[in-house]
């Protein structure tokens, strides 16, 4: 990739996140009243309006990419994340945590308390201590305010500079792209250069300090530098430069420095979950094997261990309920040598696809009992329960699941959905305008809002009515563009 078109592809990456900000930074810098931090990292951006800009990216996100819902994966990365998140330093503890459907390697954490990835970073990895390596140095950038860094670095150099560079990027957002970068490239070729050089500050500071949270937090210190290592591989194997490289610049010398910090500590077996492994598989089959998916993995069954076998058998059925082979999929999990709950989970969703939704509701109900709070098996109960026509008590499950996971469009959709076939009109639109409010759609949200308070006061349901109309502004602030 030459230098013009790496360029373009960055600063197209970087747009959305820093149009919000260039409205705060304008407005600073237009009265020299910079809003006070409350600590000595910067003087520029609250941990407030890191919030309010992080919730704005991610809403962006979610409007502009596909982004997953899979109960599993979605649980994995929340425990993941929480296991280092008390090492990490940080000054918030709720995160917002979001995985892209791409198989690119990636991933990202916006101020805010935003953590991201790509689900393909899971193809890079041979185990979920690489990927808590990644995600511990996120963390780091996060808890050491890198982005209000790096913006007070911007804002001590030559404003008519900065003020450039904003109306080139201005120029890339809306039409002529070509002309933007071309702007940037010429003029802005030494601050752009010094930037770059304050990033691999960063860099080595958030490798340092993640290398400090991998351990404390159990994780082995040698994932690190062998993730390294893999994404180095994995440039070289593709020929260009995967996304997170094109962040955050990857040399021979961070590699060595890793492995020189991993030396000074004991060494530790690394983890493979068995959620892990079904993750990995499911990656795969989803961006590498397609319709080959079931021939490979009955393949691996021959020289898989104990624990691999599992797995591939997991899959194996999975993906025989997705093609409707219902009785296949239950005979395959049959060979599971070691049973678990992500197992007995598909289990019941094979018995209830093919009928025995009865007899697959008991054994949910009581494997509920052992797991009160399994994100995959709330959500399966909530699925098979509203196939069997109880949507009362789907709509039950679900607003319990929304409290707890208030980021995930999925939920909210099947919720409103749910209360919708309940006849539960209130509840539905507030549901499904969530729905829209996640994935960057407020002027839709704004609108169901207003659908539920009509209906709250058809319904002389006060204690409903406020409590929407106090949502509504919210949203509708949201909606506003910053002042200045």
């Amino acid at each position: 990739m030459n230098t013009f078109n790496w360029l373009r592809t960055s600063i197209k990456h970087c747009i959305l996140c820093l149009l919000p900000l260039f409205s705060v930074l304008a407005h600073a810098q237009d009265s020299q009243q910079l809003p006070s931090l409350g600590d000595a990292t910067s003087g520029l951006i609250s941990l407030q309006e890191e919030r309010a800009l992080g919730q704005n990216w991610l809403r962006n996100l979610r409007s502009q990419a596909p982004t997953m819902d899979d109960p599993i994966l979605m649980e994995w990365f929340h425990d993941l994340i929480y296991r280092l998140v008390p090492d990490s330093d940080l000054q918030i503890s709720d995160l917002h945590l979001v995985t892209v459907d791409s198989p690119q390697l990636n991933a990202f954490a916006v101020p805010g308390g935003i953590v991201g990835i790509n689900y393909g970073l899971l193809l890079y990895s041979d185990n979920e201590d690489q990927i808590a390596s990644v995600l511990a140095h996120e963390l780091a950038h996060l808890s050491q305010r890198h982005f209000a860094r790096q913006v007070e670095a911007a804002r001590k150099r030559d404003p008519v500079t900065l003020a450039t560079l904003l109306a080139s990027l201005i120029l890339i957002a809306t039409s002529n792209g070509e002309a933007g970068i071309a702007g940037i490239m010429t003029t802005q070729a030494a601050a752009v250069q010094s930037q770059l050089a304050y990033t691999r500050e960063f860099e080595r500071e958030a490798d340092r300090l993640g290398m400090t949270t991998l351990v404390n937090s159990g994780f082995s210190p040698d994932a690190m530098p062998a993730m390294f290592r893999n994404m180095l591989d994995a440039a070289r194997f593709r020929g260009d430069v995967p996304e997170f490289l094109q962040t955050h610049p990857l040399t021979a010398t961070r590699v060595a420095d890793a492995a020189g910090r991993a030396g000074a500590y004991a060494g530790k077996q690394t983890e493979k979950s068995f959620r892990f492994r079904v993750l990995r598989l499911k990656a795969e089959a989803r961006y590498q094997l397609g319709d080959e998916a079931q021939v490979e993995f009955t393949k691996r069954l021959d020289e898989a261990t104990n624990s691999q076998r599992d797995a591939l058998l997991y899959m194996l059925a999975y993906l025989d309920l997705q093609q409707e082979r219902y009785q296949a999929g239950l005979e395959t999990l049959e060979k599971v040598g070691t049973p678990n709950l992500l197992t007995n989970i598909l289990q019941q969703q094979l018995l209830a696809s093919s009928g025995e939704r009865s007899r697959a509701l008991d054994t949910l109900r009581e494997l509920r009992v052992l797991h009160p709070n399994s994100l995959p098996l709330e959500s399966t109960y909530a699925t098979v329960l509203a196939d069997a026509g109880n949507y009362a008590e789907a709509t039950r499950v679900l607003r319990h699941l929304t409290e707890d996971y208030p980021d995930n469009p999925g939920l909210w959709e099947s919720l409103s959905q749910n209360a919708s076939k309940q006849k539960d009109l209130i509840l539905a639109s507030r549901a499904l305008a969530e729905y829209y409010y996640t994935t960057g759609r407020s002027q839709e949200a704004a609108q169901q809002l207003r659908n539920a308070i009509r209906q709250a006061e058809l319904e002389n349901d006060l204690q409903r009515e406020l409590a929407l109309k106090a949502r509504l502004k919210v949203i509708d602030v949201g909606q506003r563009p910053p002042r200045g």
